[in-house]
C-alpha cells in the first residue's frame, strides 16, 4: 500500500458536504461534530480548523509509512460545489490515506469519519437511487 498527502480539494470536498449536514439544521450532525471531536460549529472557522487536524492526520500517516517529517501547512477551508457521492469518495480516499500505523486504532478524527459518517453517508446515497426506490420491501 503506498500513502500520499491528500489534496487540499478532497477535504474541502468532504468539509463542504459535512457543513451542508450540519446547515440543513441537522442536530444529530452538529451534535456529533461537536461532541466527537469536540468543535464548536457556531465558529466561523470550524471547517477551517477541522480541515487542518485532518491535513495533520494525513501527515501522520506519512511519517508512519514512509518516515516523512511533518511539513507546516496551512488549511484554509474553501467551499467546493460537489455532490454527496463526491464528497464520499473524496471521505474514502482521506480515510485509506490516513490508515497506516495506529491511527484507525487511536485517533479519535479517524474513528468519527470512518464509523460514522461512512456509514450515514453510504445510507443516504443509497436510498436515493432508482433501484433502492424499485426494490420490493420485505
Amino acid at each position: 500500500m503506498s500513502a500520499f498527502l491528500v489534496d487540499k480539494k478532497t477535504i474541502d470536498k468532504i468539509l463542504t458536504e459535512l457543513d451542508r449536514a450540519v446547515s440543513i439544521a441537522s442536530a444529530w450532525a452538529e451534535k456529533e461534530v461537536e461532541t466527537k471531536l469536540g468543535i464548536d460549529c457556531d465558529d466561523p472557522a470550524w471547517k477551517t480548523k477541522l480541515g487542518q487536524r485532518m491535513f495533520d492526520l494525513n501527515q501522520l500517516a506519512l511519517e508512519y509509512r514512509y518516515g516523512d517529517q511533518k511539513k507546516e501547512l496551512i488549511y484554509q477551508y474553501q467551499l467546493v460545489p460537489c455532490t454527496k457521492v463526491q464528497a464520499f469518495k473524496a471521505l474514502q480516499c482521506w480515510l485509506y490515506q490516513c490508515s497506516e500505523g495506529n491511527i484507525p486504532e487511536d485517533s479519535k478524527l479517524y474513528d468519527f469519519f470512518d464509523t460514522i459518517l461512512v456509514p450515514e453517508w453510504a445510507e443516504s446515497i443509497a436510498i436515493r437511487t432508482p433501484e433502492y426506490e424499485q426494490a420490493g420491501w420485505g
